[in-house]
């Protein structure tokens, strides 16, 4: 609608139009524009793109450096921070299943970074019926991985994902086994963890100095972890113990004495086999392992807050992942 009583500001007179977007004051023939242009320059139209091709190891590493000229930012390096910026603020996490129980694999990622220990809780959870679980926001704490640091982790949980939770898949660490005594969930232990402790000590391999008995030691472990006939776990569960009190290394004997006390948390998908539990935490270890590939690509990132940023941008870009139950034994 024209405004034909509108006034000009210098003299109160009759306005004229001058042109298209320019006015005239009738008395004083002053001109002025009617929609003033933004000044500066336009803006770029930024997108979530380049994060997420980033996440997906799809373009080349880049760091921001300094123009010996103008002094400023490498553009590609400010689009792509812009980007990652929006990412973090913009895209949703990936939605969880609303009603079916849930199994949850957790593991930290410890970094020492700016002169400090700084980990972080990655926490996935899967449906019990289905073979992919999807990764929850990580929780960053300064220092290394403690029980502390699991409570306040799985505090922040969802409180609806967290009352669905029915078992846990875990290394082992005391805040996890803290965690599943505390909230009533059932506990499986890693098993891979296990016996890269026990092979580290002793080899099972020709190159090793004692290979026939690490080969005897795994033997047992194998048999103990698998077996369904309960006289021949027991008959190794005696051997396994008699072996772990009368072993040089102290190590060894720590790890097989808290294996033969807690070996019941290693057979737990075999008590369990509705909840279809795999046996390892290695979901969250392949997930580990590409925030790791993403922070190589990038030659590291500069600051504390840019690699929390991108940890983020990584889990809502390659958050879902395989985790398949451990295959029953005949």
């Amino acid at each position: 609608m024209n405004k034909i009583h509108e006034k000009s500001l210098c003299c109160r007179a009759r306005i004229r139009r001058f042109g298209g977007r320019r006015r005239q004051c009738a008395v004083c023939k002053k001109t002025w524009r009617a929609w003033r242009r933004k000044r500066g320059r336009n803006r770029l139209r930024i997108s979530t793109f380049l994060a997420h091709q980033f996440a997906r190891e799809r373009l080349l590493p880049t760091r921001a450096s300094q123009n010996r000229r103008s002094g400023s930012r490498n553009k590609q390096q400010y689009r792509l921070a812009q980007s990652r910026d929006r990412c973090v603020s913009m895209c949703p996490w990936p939605v969880q299943p609303p009603t079916c129980p849930l199994i949850t694999v957790a593991d930290a990622i410890v970094l020492f970074l700016q002169g400090r220990w700084h980990t972080w809780y990655i926490i996935t959870v899967r449906p019990v019926a289905e073979n992919i679980a999807t990764a929850l926001p990580p929780y960053h704490k300064e220092g290394t991985e403690t029980v502390s640091g699991w409570i306040n982790a799985f505090a922040t949980v969802n409180a609806n994902v967290r009352n669905r939770i029915v078992a846990l898949v875990g290394d082992g660490h005391t805040g996890l086994v803290r965690e599943a005594r505390l909230r009533g969930w059932i506990m499986q232990r890693c098993h891979f963890h296990l016996i890269a402790r026990i092979q580290g000590r002793c080899s099972k391999w020709k190159t090793g100095r004692r290979a026939e008995e690490g080969r005897r030691i795994y033997q047992l472990t194998k048999c103990i972890l698998t077996d369904l006939e309960r006289t021949r776990v027991q008959s190794a569960l005696d051997e396994l113990e008699t072996i772990g009190w009368t072993h040089r290394s102290p190590e060894l004997r720590k790890v097989i004495a808290g294996f033969v006390n807690h070996y019941r948390d290693y057979r737990t998908y075999l008590a369990h086999p509705a909840l279809r539990l795999p046996t390892t935490n290695n979901t969250v270890e392949s997930l580990n392992s590409i925030l790791e590939r993403v922070r190589k690509q990038a030659n590291g990132f500069r600051s504390l807050k840019a690699t929390h940023a991108w940890f983020i941008v990584t889990l809502k870009t390659r958050g879902r992942i395989a985790c398949n139950p451990k295959n029953q034994p005949n």
